[in-house]
Formats: structure tokens, C-alpha cells, sequence
């Protein structure tokens, strides 16, 4: 896909501005990173994008790989701490990758959201939100993201292995303006129920031969759905009345 893109995940590390090399720590893997490409590769009409939340820059590089010589097209970044505390990696990368067609606003999203909004209200085809880990935060990053976007944009939420952006996600699904629409998960072993197997496994062994046991713990019901990013499609204008 990208040079830049495939020299970070195979070495899992990245080097600043200062010329400091960081390793990885919670990034967007292949999967969900290929989950943002094609999804904007699949619909030529996304080509202004904005993301909230910049870090590493992994989602930076695969929503620009995506758009990429496409006409007109524009990545705005929102990211305070770029240059502080992620040490320029992000923009660094963009810029080693040789995309240009990138703005990048050093300023809390719950400033730079409203400003944004007063000039580009229903101008996005496509928002990523990766930005604070608390759900108020969260919720007010979907909530401009919401007005931002125009009918038929896209809204990608990352980090759902944490509290605050599934309550959000949750929310959203309440939302007549927005569908689900696609989303990356994995199967997982469910701890409780292979707990409470392995305490009766004696008795039960009884009942069952051990080759028995071994299909049994690979049932589905002993499996749980655990979705990591999830993208909603903007189908209707949020046009709620006072009392929803």
C-alpha cells in the first residue's frame, strides 16, 4: 500500500522529530488499518476528510493512501499534542510518505470542532474519531463530527476495547441520522464460561469423553464478539425534536 505504512508495522516502531525512536503502543493494526482504506477507496466521492486525533499517525497514512490522487482531496488533522507529547511523529510520517494534501490544527477539539463547524458545516465525506479517552469528550467529538459530515459521509470510531468510545458507539446506534455500516471484530474465548467449565469439568467428565470435552470448548457459546473500530453511514440530517 505504502512503503511508509509497511516499514512501521514491520519494525512496530517510529522516529520523531527529535530523531527519538518510539515504540508502538496502541496503534490501529493491519486489519482495522485496512479497514479505513478500503472503505474510502470503495467510494470515490470521499475526498475531504478530517481526523480527530492524530498520535502515530497510522490512520493519517491510510486515510491519505486512500484519497491519494484524488482531485480536490484534503485531510484536516486535529491533534494538540502532536508536537509535544507524539514528538511530530505523525505529520513526520505524512510528510516521509510524501503526502502534502494534510492541514494539521494544534488545538483541543472541543475548541477547534465549533470553529470548524462555522465555516464547513456538511462538508466532510469522511470523519475518524481517535481522540480522548473520556466519554464526554468522545461524545462531543461525534456530536460536531455528526454536523460536519454530509449525507451519505462516513464516521469511523477507533479504540472500542475502551469504555468511553463504546458508550459512544451505543449512543449512536440510538441515532436515527446514522446506520451501521461496517465494522472490525475478532472472536475471543469468553474467561467466565470456560471458568465455570473448568469447575464442573470432573463431574462432567462423566457424561463426556474427553474428545467431547475438547469440541465443546470450542463451541461458539464459549466464544464472545469483541469489536475493535466501527463506521457509521450518515443516511438523514439529525433533525431530533426536544424530547429525544
Amino acid at each position: 500500500m505504502n512503503k511508509v505504512i509497511d516499514s512501521i508495522q514491520k519494525t512496530g516502531t517510529v522516529t520523531g522529530k527529535s530523531g527519538r525512536i518510539h515504540k508502538l503502543h496502541s496503534p490501529i493494526n493491519r486489519q482495522e488499518g485496512l479497514f479505513v482504506y478500503n472503505l474510502i477507496r470503495a467510494d470515490a466521492s470521499v475526498k475531504k476528510t478530517l481526523e480527530i486525533g492524530c498520535a502515530y499517525g497510522l490512520p493519517s497514512l491510510h486515510i491519505c493512501a486512500a484519497t491519494n490522487g484524488r482531485e480536490d482531496a484534503w485531510h484536516t488533522i486535529i491533534d494538540p499534542l502532536q508536537n509535544t507529547l507524539w514528538d511530530g511523529v505523525g505529520i513526520q510520517n505524512l510528510d516521509a510518505a510524501e503526502f502534502d494534501a494534510f492541514e494539521l490544527i494544534e488545538t483541543k477539539s472541543e475548541f477547534a470542532l465549533p470553529l470548524l463547524l462555522q465555516e464547513e458545516k456538511g462538508q466532510f465525506d469522511f470523519v475518524f474519531v481517535e481522540g480522548s479517552q473520556t466519554f464526554d469528550h468522545a461524545l462531543l467529538d461525534c456530536f460536531y463530527a455528526t454536523r460536519l459530515l454530509r449525507l451519505g459521509g462516513y464516521l469511523v470510531l477507533d479504540s472500542l476495547s475502551r469504555t468511553p468510545a463504546r458508550c459512544a458507539v451505543d449512543f449512536l446506534n440510538t441515532l436515527p441520522c446514522y446506520e451501521e455500516y461496517a465494522s472490525v471484530s475478532e472472536t475471543l474465548p469468553n474467561p467466565w464460561l470456560r471458568r465455570l467449565l473448568s469447575l464442573v469439568r470432573k463431574p462432567v467428565s462423566r457424561l463426556f469423553t474427553e474428545e467431547d470435552l475438547k469440541t465443546i470448548l470450542q463451541e461458539p457459546f464459549l466464544k464472545t464478539r469483541n469489536t475493535r473500530m466501527v463506521a457509521f453511514k450518515k443516511i438523514a440530517e439529525d433533525n431530533r425534536d426536544r424530547d429525544r
